[in-house]
């Protein structure tokens, strides 16, 4: 029997074999979640919202399904997070905004819909910035989260709970959201995996007004590829109450194929966005990985950034100061109820012309096409998931990167890109630090092509596996 003690060791892939196969009960994995949840949480703050009563009778419901010979499938019995800027029915999303410190939304975004439908477990919500806005997880309602390698650390932003609550080994599986790094940039600081898919494939149909346009999409952070691949089947599906989704097919790994001879990747290895600086860590780890995917025998060539960072941050600061400003405008004193740095954000944006606003997309839309053009005959580019080490988790970011002064987005020079043309990214745990600190490693995939990214991302982890790293709070 699987129990309290040792389920967070497992993977959701082999905790659904152990339900399977009579070894453990939905009951027992909650039970356990919950135990780690109250010894754990309190110094990371990953959860800000535990719904016991909810995921007991879901895990009750579970068990009796099971005893029936009706199991909905994997996910059936697992116990999941959700990120608190994604509507779960029934429970407070607060946005990690005191503008919605009361506010509970009428019914479930369509993934957690198939989620629930697939009787997955929702233990609870995890902790974000305001409006999922931020480069560190923090805000005025429930305080910073800590990264469980260092807690002197960040886990980043803005899925910061929902990373430190899987590399803690609270729950197997996390879902959250991406908006120009939120999933990626966490999940390497973490050192687990997370996956931004293409825009448009995890289709939805009830949340918070988009602030930076298409740029979000939601995806899953795991211990292993194979359970970003088991959420993804899940909730990577169309529906006609999002049409882009409709471009797409069901996800199915059986659609991965690589573009290069006898069946291997093309894969351009972009070690620096334009002048920006990158640790040295960072960047050994990145080498390193490089060299193991042409050891596995993919075409591996070095390439230049095919985009300005600076160009992008100007892009992103215009998008979301607009986006947020939508979401502040007719609330009284809101200047008064909003992180700081937002209202300088909302502030600065607010002299934007309708014109450059218009601009601005237009721009959106030649980015789009050239990266499509860079990505002719290529079927990843592999870069850094951030140019930075965590840093420490009171400063909003890190002052210096490799020793050279840092602004607010340098360690997003690799991520909001990916969201600006919509491509699938996924982050992998490289290899680690000297110091121990987890380093994550990206690859951007084809547009609509995710398989073809976590095929690769299976091979990387077979050659270099990272799921029995853990940090020293985990096993405490």
């Amino acid at each position: 029997m699987t129990g309290a003690g040792t389920w967070w060791r497992q993977s959701a892939g082999e905790l659904a074999a152990a339900l399977a196969a009579g070894e453990t009960t939905a009951a027992a994995l909650l039970d356990g979640a919950l135990d780690r949840i109250r010894h754990l949480n309190p110094d990371i703050n990953a959860v800000v919202l535990i719904d016991e009563a909810g995921a007991r009778r879901a895990a009750e419901a579970s068990d009796a399904r099971r005893q029936a010979g009706a199991a909905l499938g994997p996910l059936d019995g697992l116990p999941i997070t959700i990120k608190d800027n994604i509507y779960v029915g029934g429970l407070p999303a607060t946005w990690g905004s005191a503008l919605y410190r009361d506010f509970t939304p009428p019914g479930d975004d369509l993934p957690v819909a198939r989620l629930r439908d697939a009787g997955a477990v929702i233990v609870g919500k995890t902790n974000t910035p305001e409006f999922a806005m931020l480069p560190v997880t923090e805000n005025k309602l429930f305080g910073v989260t800590r990264n469980p390698w260092d807690l002197s650390l960040t886990p980043g932003g803005s899925s910061g709970g929902a990373v430190a609550s899987v590399a803690a080994g609270l729950t197997p599986l996390a879902i959250g959201t991406d908006a120009g790094g939120s999933i990626r940039r966490p999940a390497g600081y973490a050192g687990v995996a997370g996956i931004r898919p293409t825009t448009g494939r995890v289709a939805r149909d009830l949340g918070f007004p988009a602030i930076a346009q298409d740029f979000q999409a939601i995806g899953p952070m795991a211990r292993t590829v194979g359970d970003l691949i088991l959420a993804l089947s899940c909730i990577a599906r169309p529906s006609a109450t999002d049409r882009l989704s409709l471009a797409f097919p069901p996800f199915d790994m059986n659609r991965a194929a690589f573009s290069g001879p006898n069946g291997k990747a093309v894969i351009r290895f972009v070690p620096r966005a334009g002048s920006g600086p990158v640790e040295a860590a960072v960047a050994d780890s990145l080498r390193r990985a490089a060299d193991t995917f042409a050891d596995l025998g993919h075409d591996v060539t070095e390439a230049d950034a095919p985009y300005d960072p600076e160009e992008i941050d100007r892009i992103w600061a215009l998008m979301i100061g607009v986006g947020m400003g939508r979401v502040v405008d007719g609330v009284e004193d809101w200047e008064t109820k909003v992180d700081d740095g937002i209202r300088g954000v909302i502030e600065r944006a607010s002299e934007v012309s309708a014109g450059d606003y218009l601009r601005t997309l237009d721009r959106i839309q030649e980015l789009r096409a050239d990266f499509a053009r860079w990505m002719t005959g290529v079927d990843a580019m592999l870069t850094p998931a951030s140019a930075t080490l965590p840093w420490p988790a009171e400063r909003r970011f890190p002052e210096t990167v490799d020793g050279a002064p840092a602004g607010p987005r340098a360690a997003a020079a690799f991520a909001t890109f990916v969201n600006a043309v919509g491509h699938p990214a996924i982050s992998i745990p490289g290899d680690p630090a000297p110091t121990g600190l987890p380093i994550g490693v990206q690859l951007v995939g084809r547009f609509g092509h995710d398989e073809d990214l976590l095929a690769l991302a299976l091979e990387f982890e077979a050659a270099k596996p990272w799921r029995d790293r853990w940090p020293t709070l985990a096993l405490a």
